[in-house]
């Protein structure tokens, strides 16, 4: 008898549950972010300094295209010589490649730190502020709901706010 009245309970507490969740909202906090104009500029200016090694990293992947290619169609009737000094060419250009690679994405990581540095706490304002405007008792981050009606969604409101807080 004792476990049929906690059943019941615990039954009836799950059921209620969301009558105790009240004004809920969502947004994508992240998105929000990326969106803003100031992520759009931060990124458009990383792409502009960075052109210049994205097109030698283009000039080092033709480059070791080119010396497989050239491998692979004269191995037959290279000296051993000719293939460990093609082969030394190619691993010189794959590890230019990897560590120009490796330094842009280090570059893209800072830059995007920084940029998330100084938007999380005006994100975190904005949050605030449009949690009390719309008297909401919760604040969901959305891609930790399976569905949200797209009305309780404040993803785009928080671009807004951010990006008229200039």
């Amino acid at each position: 008898m004792r476990f049929t009245s906690w059943a019941v309970v615990a039954a009836l507490t799950v059921v209620s549950l969301p009558t105790f969740a009240g004004n809920v909202a969502v947004a994508d906090s992240q998105m929000a972010i990326m969106a803003t104009d100031a992520a759009k500029k931060t990124f458009d200016k990383l792409n502009a300094d960075m052109k210049p090694q994205r097109d030698r990293l283009e000039a080092l992947q033709k480059d070791i295209a080119g010396f497989r290619e050239k491998f692979q169609k004269n191995a037959s009737v290279m000296s051993d010589k000719d293939k460990r000094e093609l082969t030394k060419q190619a691993e010189a250009k794959v590890a230019e490649f990897n560590t120009l690679a490796d330094a842009l994405q280090k570059r893209a990581q800072e830059v995007q730190q920084d940029m998330l540095k100084s938007l999380i706490p005006k994100t975190e304002v904005v949050v605030e502020e449009l949690r009390k405007a719309g008297n909401y008792d919760i604040i969901i981050e959305k891609k930790n709901v399976i569905f949200a009606d797209p009305s309780v969604d404040l993803t785009k409101k928080i671009t807004e706010k951010l990006n008229a807080a200039k």
